[in-house]
This record gives structure tokens, sequence and C-alpha cells, in this order.
């Protein structure tokens, strides 16, 4: 069905889907081509949707031809300048059939900005956007607060110092020696010669008897006396640290009528 030059039976607050069932927005004006469609509470956005994106109307409820992220896509946020060939000064409505859009006579106000066009009721419109915003969106603001948080470094604030001198000192030993000495005993005997001895008698005799001694030669041999063991362990204590932080805390304003403050608190 081409509905690009169709009367659309279009009313201020009626619904608008996208083909995959997400909420584009809500009617706000209507011309013969085009609907204005409003999109957000707080930061509202116009949206321009031709008539030809229409694929059916239920109720107060508009489904669009495309999925909700192509309508916000295709570049409909930008009011046209001029249409050819239809009055876009009045935007009919009527009832869409089977066959198209049937016209009524009534009209609705297609004014967007309220300062162009007075006669939009700003009351009415805050009031719908409360109910789309108790509907459809909320607006979250955070509240900030900082808090307290450590982190460790190593720092050397000493140690020990293991210093060896070489120191000369005078030391003893005792060394058992054995040495060897004569004796010579003289003895008087007689008893006679014999043939053998008497051919070696009245000879010259030099006995060398050879006397042993023992001597102690020093040496020095190097051992380990002693060993110096260094350790360290890991001792804690808790070292108390403070500082000044900032937190952000909400008032909310006196006098505003139908507002319900739910008290929550976040987990921390």
């Amino acid at each position: 069905m081409n509905m690009d030059r169709a009367h659309f039976a279009i009313h201020e607050g009626d619904e608008v889907f996208g083909s995959d069932g997400d909420k584009v927005g809500k009617v706000i004006a209507a011309q013969n081509d085009y609907m204005v469609v409003e999109k957000g509470w707080f930061f509202p956005t116009d949206y321009y949707i031709p008539a030809s994106a229409i694929a059916s109307y239920d109720n107060g409820q508009i489904f669009l031809n495309v999925s909700k992220d192509v309508a916000l896509e295709q570049g409909w946020d930008t009011m046209p300048m001029t249409t050819e060939g239809y009055d876009t000064t009045t935007a009919a409505t009527g009832t869409l059939t089977d066959t198209g859009y049937v016209e009524s006579t009534d009209t609705i106000n297609t004014t967007v900005d309220p300062a162009i066009d007075p006669a939009w009721d700003t009351t009415t419109r805050a009031e719908a956007d409360v109910t789309a915003h108790s509907t459809d969106e909320t607006l979250n603001v955070p509240v900030y607060e900082e808090e307290l948080t450590a982190t460790k470094t190593q720092r050397e604030v000493g140690g020990v110092r293991v210093e060896k001198d070489v120191v000369l000192e005078e030391q003893g030993l005792d060394v058992p020696v054995t040495e060897e000495r004569l004796k010579v005993v003289r003895r008087t005997v007689d008893r006679p010669v014999d043939a053998v001895d008497a051919d070696a008698a009245f000879e010259e005799v030099i006995v060398d008897v050879p006397v042993k001694v023992e001597d102690v030669e020093v040496a020095k041999r190097v051992r380990v006396a002693e060993e110096i063991g260094i350790e360290k362990e890991q001792v804690e204590r808790v070292e108390h640290v403070s500082d000044t932080v900032r937190r952000e805390e909400v008032h909310l304003s006196e006098g505003i009528e139908n507002v319900v403050v739910d008290e929550q608190t976040p987990d921390r």
C-alpha cells in the first residue's frame, strides 16, 4: 500500500512501534505525509516519520514497516523543509481501513515548537512526558562519592653489613717429639778371644753410632671456624592512614507534586 500521499488517522499521544515491537515514541503532531514522533522524556528528540513507513494502526498504536533501530537511523530527525503536492499547514485525522486511511473532518495541531504555536499546551505535554517516563524510560542520575584506597610501596629503612677483617695473633702448639740418646756402659769382662776375633785384634776401630731426634716444622692450613647466617622474615603491622574524601548528597526540591521517593540503599 502506497501511503506517501494518503491522509492517515493519527492522533496526539498515539504510540509508535517498530516492526520488531520496540517502542519508538509517541505522536505529538501529524501532517499529510508524515507524523512527528517524540522519543525520550528528559532529552526528547523529534522524528518526522513519513506515512510510507506506516504498516498498520491498531487502537492508538502505530506499527512501522521497519525496526526501531532502522527508523532512528534514517535521518528522520530533520524536519522536512518543503513537501511536494500537499498542504503542510493542516493534518487530517481519520480511520485506517484495509484500503487506506479515511479522512475525517477533525484536525489536530501540527506545530512542533511551542514557541511557534502557543496553542500547544505545555502543561498537557509535561503530564504526557511523566506518563512516558513512568512506563518506558528512566533517567539515572549518578551520585558520586570518594572512598579511601591504600597502596603499599617498599622503601629501605636500614640493614646489616657484614665485614671481615684479618687479625694477627700469636698461637702456640705443643707437639710431642721423639729423640734418641746414647748411654755408654763400660763393663769388666774376662773371656778368651777366638781365632777370628784374634785377627781383628789390635786394629784401630772407629765406631759411629748415629743419634736421631725429631724436629718440628710449623705449617698453616685454612679451615672454617664459624658461619654467619643472615635471614629475613616478614612481620605484619597495622598502620592507620586517613584523608578527606568527598561525596554528593541529593536534595529533592519541596513543593513538587506526584513525586514518590523510593529509598534504596546501594550495595557497597
